[in-house]
């Protein structure tokens, strides 16, 4: 059973989800604000203790004064940890979320037992450009992130009837990721420079098709961390938590459990 909670830190009141039972699993969400998968998260939810957070800025989160840059969101998500005082952590990050996991990973690995990163920007690939979802259309930020277009045309139908109270929703959450990822774009340089520091197991997850976040930009993070695990999903764009939900968390399942201390 799913409950919605929030917690104060530092004037901004932050919302969160909380389902499932057993080891504690974060799961930060990408940028897109798309709704998590429901198979995604009770395929989790099975087994974990799963706690999906709206971004400090986006969702049903305060936008904080003290939101400047990504390293304050990860400074954010250790006290946010302390504060639930969770311990053993599993984070799953997609896109925004995964280059989040990686910055708290790179300040503090403490709290945390493993890492599961979905197609995650902060970290760039000479010769291998992001897709720059800024100059995109609405369109075409949807059409881009899917291979299968199904799915992108079931966002699009419902981007059509949004009320205004979502578009202003949607807006806050492009204001937001553009505060994070704006300039650099979408990095931070970084971040590269100290992965050494990630001293916990780290799995990648990327669809072969990704236009966002192209595969190739994996074989940095393998330079960087040799002990690497890397999941490519086969006919598949940059969320494979929506385009095979069930079968993305079972490889998370899979390597959690392969690795649990």
């Amino acid at each position: 059973m799913q409950s919605e909670n929030s917690l104060v830190w530092r004037g901004a009141n932050i919302h969160y989800r909380r389902s499932g039972r057993g080891p504690a699993l974060l799961l930060l969400k990408s940028e897109d604000s798309l709704p998590a998968d429901p198979d995604f998260l009770a395929a989790l939810s099975q087994d974990f203790d799963v706690v999906v957070p709206d971004h400090p800025g986006f969702g049903r989160s305060a936008s904080p004064e003290w939101l400047k840059g990504i390293g304050d969101a990860a400074y954010f998500y250790l006290d946010f940890l302390a504060q639930l005082n969770l311990k053993q952590v599993h984070v799953v990050g997609c896109s925004l979320g995964g280059w989040l996991a990686a910055e708290i990973a790179i300040r503090d690995c403490g709290r945390l037992a493993s890492l599961n990163l979905i197609a995650p920007f902060g970290v760039r690939r000479k010769g291998v450009p992001f897709g720059d979802i800024f100059l995109w259309t609405p369109e075409e930020n949807l059409r881009n992130r899917f291979f299968d277009q199904a799915h992108a045309e079931r966002f699009l139908a419902a981007a059509l009837a949004q009320t205004p109270e979502q578009a202003t929703a949607h807006l806050k959450d492009r204001y937001t990721t553009a505060r994070l990822g704006w300039n650099p774009r979408f990095h931070n340089p970084e971040l590269e420079r100290w992965l050494h520091r990630i001293d916990r197991p780290l799995h990648l997850i990327w669809g072969d098709s990704d236009q966002v976040v192209p595969a190739a930009v994996a074989e940095t993070w393998r330079e960087r961390l040799p002990q690497t695990r890397l999941t490519i999903v086969e006919r598949c764009g940059h969320l494979p938590q929506i385009e095979q939900p069930k079968a993305t968390a079972d490889r998370i399942k899979a390597f959690i459990i392969e690795v649990a201390p």
